[in-house]
């Protein structure tokens, strides 16, 4: 439907009418002529006659406004606004999609918001809305996103800068390749690395100079819900990589003494991030400085007596590495102690089971015998130590616990088989892992 027919101007002639042959319908009128009803006749300051188009001292009928109607002799030149289109700019739509959405590429939300707005300037189109909320939804994820990585969204049990983990399975939201190719979150077990700072994870071969060596990944127990908290995940994170180091190196005692255990996993901003629900252990020097090499070593490459022998004392070692630490007392924490007794005396029982069944070809059977019978010992006396009611009788139960250990045995077995003989394990023994 064309646009109705705009009201005519004051002093206009009236539709339709036809003005007499020659003459000009915009001309002024004769000295001393009547102005017409409605024309202007406030004079314009510093325009001679009061009207800067007139001839002089003479009123021109152009209405109240002053000024001629379009297409008039002397009348300014103007252009309508361009009508507002009834389409919404394709860039705005983009912008807030990927603003809001995809928080891990935010800057391109804001680019597309940006070009949206400029469009929308030229073209008249809708969605300036959209773009600004696309601007604001990307820069809000980017910063997110830049302060996830920063502020170490990956802690590592104690890495002196928080550090953290996941693992590579799909979980809801979100899988490893959304992640960047440096972050400790994309790393598998047998991969080495060197850090490039806190949350960056730069993977190299295991023969050049690296500060990690991967040896475990898995996914959080419970990747749904809030987060749990750094307690719960430096518990869960302990467990896992004491219960796994075996599985990657066979003899834990041929660690060498510099190199602990480490483990990422996500703390509170970096659960946001579904991928990142990850348990990472690795090993690496106390001090943080570098190393060559692989420390791997397959159970596949052991002698069966090597085996049976590792399979009877790491699990041991695995729940003497679970108790609490060593600067803590027995009078600081009876029950904690008493705790870790029960573990203990089921591990013991088990030790001594198992070398007791086990079909020894190489290894000495005397010392074998000698602990076993120590093994089942000292599981009596942690059994007596978890069941105390008074500190001392704790305190004389876990001595003589100690005392049946069979350390003398198993370095003696160990040699004679082939295997490392120091006396402690750094990697499970202390606990834990340590500060990155």
């Amino acid at each position: 439907m064309p646009p109705p027919a705009p009201a005519p101007f004051p002093g206009a002639m009236p539709a339709g009418a036809v003005p007499p042959s020659g003459a000009n319908p915009w001309a002024a009128p004769a000295p001393g002529a009547p102005v017409p009803p409605g024309a202007h006749t406030q004079p314009v300051p510093g325009a001679p006659g009061g009207n800067p188009w007139a001839p002089t001292g003479v009123q021109q009928p152009w209405g109240t406004g002053g000024y001629p109607p379009p297409g008039a002799p002397g009348a300014p030149m103007y252009y309508p606004a361009p009508p507002r289109s009834l389409y919404t700019n394709n860039l705005a739509i983009a912008s807030l999609i990927v603003g809001i959405v995809c928080c891990f590429f935010g800057f391109i939300g804001i680019g597309l918001g940006i070009g949206a707005l400029r469009q929308i300037k030229r073209t008249g189109e809708r969605g300036k809305g959209m773009a600004v909320t696309g601007i604001i939804a990307g820069t809000l994820g980017t910063l997110m996103f830049i302060g996830s990585l920063v502020n170490g969204d990956f802690n590592s049990d104690r890495f002196d800068e928080d550090s953290s983990s996941w693992s590579s399975s799909h979980g809801s939201g979100g899988t490893t390749s959304d992640l960047p190719l440096n972050s400790p979150f994309r790393l598998f077990s047998g991969q080495c690395f060197e850090r490039g700072g806190p949350g960056v994870a730069k993977p190299v071969a295991c023969t050049a100079q690296h500060f990690g060596e991967t040896y475990w990944v898995q996914d959080v127990r419970e990747k749904s819900g809030a987060y749990p908290g750094e307690d719960v995940m430096t518990a869960e994170a302990e467990e896992v990589c004491a219960e796994h180091l075996d599985s990657y190196v066979a003899d834990t005692w041929a660690i060498p003494e510099p190199v602990i255990t480490f483990y990422y996993y996500p703390d509170k901003a970096g659960w946001k991030f579904p991928a990142t629900r990850r348990i990472v252990c690795f090993l690496g020097n106390e001090d943080k400085s570098t190393r060559t090499g692989s420390l791997q070593q397959r159970s596949s490459s052991l002698t069966s007596d090597q085996r049976q022998l590792l399979d009877a004392t790491n699990q041991f070692d695995r729940a003497w590495g679970e108790g609490p630490d060593e600067d803590v007392e027995v009078e600081d924490d009876p029950q904690a102690f008493r705790q870790w007794a029960t573990k203990m005396s089921a591990a013991a029982t088990k030790q001594a089971g198992l070398l007791a069944a086990a079909d020894w070809h190489t290894a000495d059977k005397a010392t074998v015998d000698r602990l076993v019978v120590k093994s089942r010992a000292a599981a009596a006396h942690f059994l007596a130590a978890s069941r105390s009611t008074d500190l001392a009788t704790l305190k004389r139960e876990l001595n003589a616990a100690d005392d049946n250990l069979g350390n003398q045995e198993i370095i003696s077995l160990r040699r004679s088989l082939g295997l490392a003989t120091q006396e402690e394990e750094p990697a499970k023994h202390n606990g834990g892992s340590n500060p990155v």
